[in-house]
């Protein structure tokens, strides 16, 4: 009898707890939109869409008729059909302006209908033709109003596809390492999701930033996998891309055969499936191969027809690009003039893509949307522990209620409370983790814009005072060929000047940059340097480099100092050594340790003729960082240079 009155109570209580919690949900009604209209607005899209390629005039008018019909019935997925689709259309016609046109007026509809969801799209579409036209400042800005809209409709492919796009816009401002955080987040989702559609996207997008990092087999393997995806699908675009950058990838290891193999192939697939903006790489990076071999009446060629779609396409990004390629060719060939003209347009271009303001406007918007999100998360969480307790608050005075008297649940009631005050210190703690967590946050944010400023300036120093610098060795360059005997050594001392200073500056960037503050970044900057400096004075060379090198962290005024006391130790080989090899050793141990030995006449004396002051200047650059210098006259002469060295730390 005692279990049958329990039972009782307990059955009584799950049926009020289920009437206090319930939420009845009816049908949504379908706001007086004829089944008729909604049917015949997506047969119009999709004769559209037949007409596209054998009939664009008609396919226009046909998405117009569509896009008039869902506006008068309201049919909110038929607005949004008509929109997208059109957009697409317009895009594959290159033509930009129009589709941006069209991606505002979605804008506004959806404004003006307080639509989410048809906002969210509409910014996404926004963002596409803003960067199309260079204009990143703005397309980041729609990029993450559309990714907010995203996150808070729970749209996960819309996250997906937002996240690689905003990564493609951080790699045209060449930011590769937060191009590669997003890309590898969209990659995620998209897996987890068997999204292969965004995975072919998001691996050229990774490839492409890893390519910068120089992790070259990594990026290999993404565009392979990117090029199955395209074939599969099947989408020709992501084939050809898959190609044009696996073709980069060799260029970059000077693999130039292997490269234009894939260059040739991207052209193939762009002509066949009449794909403008596939051509047009395909046909400048052949361009730039040809000038690489010296053919540069082919380069010429090739790199005109790749400006003419370029210019037909107003793509700017890509034609700043070719139009300094050109000027490069076009001095090489002597057309002096026209080379001075394509730079003059590659300077107007850059101007409005490298705007230090604008991409500083942009990194800020990047960073105010990641705290954004942080302080989102705490909010939430400090929202869930308030409705926990309010939850747990009534779900105990309704206990209290109907289990008053009842000596038998007096253990459950006890046990109930004690878990409720677990999970309320539970949520108190998370709380704690997410604020300290933030902090953490906002420190990193600020040391890595610390870091983007230094970078910056490096960046302005390269193009603006490299800028000049060039512009001087051209103007040099044409006087000297009209200038007589005492003028033509004169310009011959401006062109050596200025050659030093850019040189010099090269330098100074190099050691400001925080991209190459690792062992193995220096090893490779000094080998290719040292290289060059002794090939030109014809001296027999090779290198012992270690065949793994740790990640190990140099700073800016160790890399200039070891690299200022290495290139004196060669210039003194060459100068006064009488050598005819030279060998340079890297080893590393606990320390960085570096050997430089050729087998000239050597010296017997430290303060010799040979060295000089020379001697003490390059014992005291290796002292000042916390280094050794030593001298050693044995069959020639071997200069021993150590250095500490540390584990590599990065902000992540």
């Amino acid at each position: 009898m005692f279990y049958i009155r329990v039972s009782y109570f307990l059955f009584v209580f799950c049926c009020l707890t289920f009437c206090n919690y319930a939420q009845i949900k009816t049908p949504a009604h379908v706001n007086g939109k004829s089944i008729k209209d909604s049917t015949e607005v997506r047969q119009l899209i999709a004769t559209a869409k037949k007409y596209e390629n054998s009939l664009p005039d008609s396919a226009i008018y046909y998405y117009e008729k569509a896009g008039l019909l869902a506006q008068r019935i309201k049919y909110k997925k038929g607005i949004s059909d008509y929109f997208s689709g059109y957009i697409r259309f317009l895009n594959h016609k290159a033509q930009f302006e129009e589709g941006l046109t069209l991606a505002r007026q979605h804008v506004a509809l959806s404004e003006k209908n307080n639509d989410s969801l048809q906002l969210m799209t509409a910014c996404n579409e926004v963002a596409n033709e803003e960067q199309y036209f260079g204009d990143f400042q703005s397309a980041t800005q729609f990029y993450l109003q559309a990714l907010k809209l995203a996150g808070r409709l729970h749209q996960q492919r819309m996250q997906r596809l937002i996240n690689n796009n905003l990564s493609s816009v951080f790699i045209s401002l060449k930011d590769y390492k937060t191009a590669y955080r997003y890309s590898d987040n969209a990659y995620q989702l998209a897996r987890d999701a068997h999204d292969t559609t965004v995975m072919g996207d998001c691996l050229i997008n990774m490839g492409i930033s890893e390519i910068h990092q120089t992790h070259y087999d990594e990026a290999l393997n993404n565009f392979s996998e990117a090029e199955k995806i395209g074939y599969r699908e099947p989408d020709m675009t992501l084939v050809a891309d898959a190609l044009s950058d696996k073709g980069l990838v060799y260029y970059d290891l000077q693999e130039f055969q292997k490269s234009e193999e894939q260059y040739h192939k991207q052209e193939n697939i762009a002509v066949k499936y009449d794909l403008p903006f596939e051509q047009l790489y395909a046909l400048f990076e052949l361009a730039v191969l040809k000038k690489e071999k010296g053919d540069f009446g082919g380069a010429e060629k090739l790199a005109s027809r790749a400006i003419s779609i370029g210019e037909d396409l107003n793509t700017k990004d890509e034609l700043a690009e070719m139009y300094d390629t050109m000027a490069v060719i076009k001095l090489k060939m002597g057309k002096l003039a026209e080379a001075m003209a394509f730079k003059n347009k590659f300077e107007a271009m850059k101007d409005t893509l490298t705007n230090a303001q604008v991409q500083t406007n942009i990194h800020h918007l990047e960073l105010q949307y990641r705290s954004a999100q942080k302080d989102k998360e705490i909010a939430q969480q400090a929202l869930k522990i308030e409705r926990t307790n309010s939850a747990l608050q009534r779900k105990n005075t309704l206990i209290w209620v109907i289990l008053a008297g009842l000596l038998a649940l007096i253990t459950i009631l006890v046990l109930s409370y004690r878990s409720y005050r677990h999970k309320q210190k539970l949520s108190r703690q998370q709380l704690l983790t997410l604020q300290k967590e933030h902090e953490v946050n906002t420190l990193k944010a600020k040391m890595q814009a610390r870091e983007e400023e230094r970078n910056r300036i490096g960046k302005e120093m390269h193009d603006d005072i490299g800028s000049a610098l060039t512009t001087i060795l051209y103007h040099s360059e044409e006087l000297n060929n009209n200038a007589n005997g005492k003028n033509s050594k004169a310009l011959k001392g401006i062109t050596e000047t200025a050659t030093s200073v850019m040189d010099k500056m090269n330098e100074i960037i190099w050691s400001m940059n925080s991209d190459y503050d690792t062992v193995d970044d220096f090893i490779a900057y000094t080998r290719q340097h040292s290289g060059e400096y002794l090939q030109n004075h014809n001296l027999d060379y090779h290198f012992e480099i270690p065949t793994e090198i740790p990640d190990l962290h140099l700073t800016g005024e160790q890399r200039r100092n070891i690299y200022l006391v290495i290139k004196e130790a060669l210039h003194n080989v060459v100068k006064h050594a009488c050598a005819s090899k030279v060998c340079i050793s890297f080893q590393i141990k606990n320390n960085l340790l570096i050997l430089i030995k050729d087998n000239g006449k050597g010296t017997n004396n430290e303060s010799g003729k040979r060295f000089g002051n020379g001697l003490k200047n390059m014992r005291q650059r290796m002292e000042s960082i916390g280094g050794t210098f030593k001298m050693i006259c044995n069959e020639g002469t071997c200069i021993q240079l150590t250095c500490p060295v540390e584990a590599n730390k990065k902000i992540v």
